[in-house]
């Protein structure tokens, strides 16, 4: 028996607009309750609803119908949702690279999305990013990507397997390609502190480099993250907007 009914459709948009809020940035972010994130939900699919044209009906015959059909709904959602969040480790790349560099490496702080942890520059990074984020409105922009996604992907089309995971590897590899040129200024800055300090280690052998060391290519590291500071916020906004155009690009696969 084939048909389609309006709760099933309310089902379906929520288990979508469910596996976006729950795997994005800011939205799946353990700071906020698992309540308020139901909530959000809820009152997201009683205002998303009315604006579902669904054209597809769907073979609902026993609960694995349905099910299958919800699982669908969520991987869609969660995929919306992991394209950002995955392009979002540039940070984390950039920031474990700075730290290793200038010896901060061994120290971590405890990340406000998940609870891991992570050095202490990805995290500057990260509070900078999530900051310049919501000034941008981007989380109104990957509302808005969701509610299109309705009308790109209609309820009840299937997860593009094979147009989903290559993009997902392009997604990685261009935040590992971001985080590599953000690291490089102060990768740089440090290879010139250890030829400045190996130069003054020939000129005077009985100067304890190691103790030297340290703060020399501390004191360099933050007088480039001084330098550098004022470009940060073009630099990282030009970045988070680019991530859209992956979006875009999947919701344009269907």
């Amino acid at each position: 028996m084939t048909f389609s009914i309006p709760l099933l459709d309310i089902f379906l948009v929520a288990g979508r607009i469910g596996g976006m809020v729950f795997t994005a940035p800011i939205f799946g972010s353990r700071n906020y309750p698992i309540p308020m994130k139901i909530g959000f939900i809820f009152f997201t699919t009683l205002i998303v609803y009315p604006f579902v044209n669904s054209t597809i009906t769907y073979d609902v015959t026993s609960f694995l119908g349905f099910a299958i059909l919800m699982a669908n709904e969520l991987l869609i959602g969660i995929f919306i949702g992991l394209l950002i969040s995955v392009f979002f480790n540039f940070i984390y790349f950039a920031g474990d690279m700075i730290d290793h560099e200038l010896g901060f490496s061994i120290v971590s702080v405890i990340n406000p999305m998940d609870e891991s942890q992570i050095p202490i520059t990805s995290n500057v990074f990260y509070v900078f990013s999530t900051l310049i984020f919501l000034q941008l409105n981007l989380h109104h922009e990957l509302i808005t990507a969701l509610v299109v996604s309705f009308s790109k992907i209609q309820l009840g089309s299937f997860f593009n397997v094979a147009g989903s995971f290559p993009m997902i590897l392009d997604v990685v590899g261009q935040s590992f390609i971001i985080g590599l040129q953000i690291a490089a200024p102060f990768m740089i800055t440090v290879l010139i502190a250890n030829i400045i300090l190996g130069l003054l280690s020939k000129a005077m052998p009985g100067m304890n480099i190691f103790i030297l060391g340290m703060p020399f290519k501390i004191f360099f590291g933050l007088l480039m993250f001084i330098i550098l500071m004022p470009y940060l916020y073009e630099i990282f906004s030009t970045i988070l907007n680019s991530v859209f155009m992956y979006v875009s690009d999947y919701l344009n696969i269907y």
